[in-house]
């Protein structure tokens, strides 16, 4: 089974013909989908910077353009129609499709949306992102969020803004050893390996080849294992995304059965699939 855990409602995946046409392209079981630009096919070309600094956590360097273009454009404020987007293309791709739902500070009363929202879509997991908003590991916010999550047995999917916010999820996750949590990107790997810092219910985002070398991802096996990293795609933020992230994994000098946990078993797992 090849699950594409990390993907956005647009570009190659905005509409339920395209999402069914792409997975079967490229032999894909599934797809988990959050919000993406509202309306948009576009698919976006990326420069190879982990080709040019392998050993190095670039998404810190793309995250300062990431939040300085969400916060002049305002894109936040779309999240929840981007939710229902999702929600509603779930419904249409015959269960390919799977749904994070993605939580804003903007949003009133997070935690009565989550609950009404669970009871009515039955979404799979949350998403939360430091780049479109400005909020701390140590937060009421977050940490409500994390403690709703844990409670309902669901995977917390982070994209981290920085450093610092690495460290201080660590300290978090200490203290939540039963919190399923995936952090997007392999962001902040070398400061949880600095930590010696793992646990069974810890995971490690592949998302994507353009901004995480296969130098780092064996790292990142190395670590954890192949039994707590989850494959993603991040598109349509790459083109082709589907095919270039699923012929590196399975050109890994890894043993087939690790493929296969990357590639969707681990996933699998997680979701009760």
């Amino acid at each position: 089974m090849i699950i594409d855990g990390h993907a956005h409602a647009s570009g190659d995946f905005l509409k339920p013909e395209s999402i069914i046409d792409n997975l079967d392209i490229y032999e894909v079981d599934k797809v988990i989908l959050v919000p993406g630009e509202l309306g948009s096919a576009k698919n976006y070309s990326l420069p190879n910077l982990a080709k040019l600094f392998p050993s190095n956590n670039v998404v810190k360097a793309t995250n300062l353009l990431t939040k300085f273009v969400i916060g002049i454009a305002g894109t936040v404020k779309q999240i929840p129609k981007g939710n229902e987007h999702v929600y509603n293309l779930i419904k249409k791709t015959k269960g390919r499709a799977i749904q994070f739902i993605w939580i804003t500070q903007q949003i009133e009363n997070p935690i009565k949306y989550l609950n009404d929202k669970f009871d009515e879509w039955n979404f799979k997991g949350v998403k939360l992102h430091q780049c479109w908003e400005d909020y701390s590991i140590d937060s009421e916010f977050f940490s409500a969020i994390a403690e709703w999550t844990e409670k309902k047995n669901l995977p917390l999917f982070i994209h981290l803004y920085s450093d610092n916010q690495t460290k201080q999820l660590i300290e978090y996750k200490k203290g939540h050893p039963k919190l399923k949590l995936i952090v997007a990107h392999l962001f902040g790997l070398e400061i949880f390996i600095k930590h010696k810092f793992r646990d069974e219910n810890l995971y490690f985002d592949t998302s994507t080849i353009q901004l995480i070398s296969t130098k780092r991802l064996k790292n990142a096996i190395k670590f954890v294992g192949a039994s707590n990293i989850t494959f993603g795609t991040d598109t349509p933020y790459g083109k082709h995304n589907l095919k270039k992230n699923i012929d590196r994994i399975k050109s890994l000098d890894i043993s087939t059965k690790e493929k296969e946990m990357i590639l969707g078993e681990n996933m699998r797992k997680l979701l009760n699939i």
